[in-house]
């Protein structure tokens, strides 16, 4: 047999061997060594700021805990409405404070003028600065009206405060009031739970 067909076919098989070669590696080129291989990159979490930080002439207050109903507050007795009025007064010193109106609106009736007046403030964006409220001489004898509701005699302390509108603007700056004129709470205990119904001078 003569050697040129033969040279022929080994160069055509070679041919196609290499073209099959190419084929299956694409445009592929090995990673030379030691080269890292690229891996995507999480984003980093957020950091969310948990500390308390009292309301200031630059915001209202956050993550400021809610004041705790006294476990005397829960009976319809002189003293449990005797607690549940400063729980009352401490729980909107807390929502002026903070911006969140719903735990007083919780313990108010719907027709509580100085209630809805308070949670009208809240609503609007604005905040209050170091206001505090503090019951004192407390007087009951739980006798209901013709609405069924019991009124309390009381003195109140205020602290000095400062009240801002929703764009940051000093609209009040109270220089406090140390037992003024007596004080007269409204209220209604239905189903095991006290609601203010009307506050204001006595």
């Amino acid at each position: 047999m003569s050697m040129a067909p033969r040279r022929s076919l080994l160069s055509i098989l070679a041919l196609a061997s290499a073209l099959a070669l190419s084929a299956c590696g694409g445009n592929a080129q090995p990673s030379a060594p030691g080269t890292p291989i690229a891996t995507e990159t999480a984003s980093p979490t957020p950091t969310v700021d948990t500390r308390p930080t009292p309301a200031n002439s630059t915001g209202p207050g956050r993550n400021i805990p809610k004041p705790e109903l006294p476990e005397a507050a829960k009976q319809n007795t002189k003293e449990g409405f005797e607690a549940f009025t400063q729980y009352w007064f401490d729980t909107a010193a807390y929502s002026l404070a903070t911006g969140d109106k719903t735990a007083l609106e919780a313990i108010s009736a719907d027709d509580c003028k100085l209630c809805n007046g308070y949670i009208a403030d809240v609503a609007s964006g604005g905040w209050t600065v170091g206001i505090t409220w503090t019951t004192s001489g407390f007087v009951s004898d739980l006798t209901l009206d013709p609405l069924g509701q019991a009124v309390g005699y009381f003195m109140l302390d205020e602290s000095p405060s400062q009240w801002y509108d929703a764009t940051g603007k000093l609209t009040n700056d109270r220089s406090g009031v140390s037992n003024g004129r007596p004080k007269a709470i409204y209220a209604s205990f239905i189903d095991g739970a006290w609601m203010a119904r009307q506050l204001g001078q006595a």
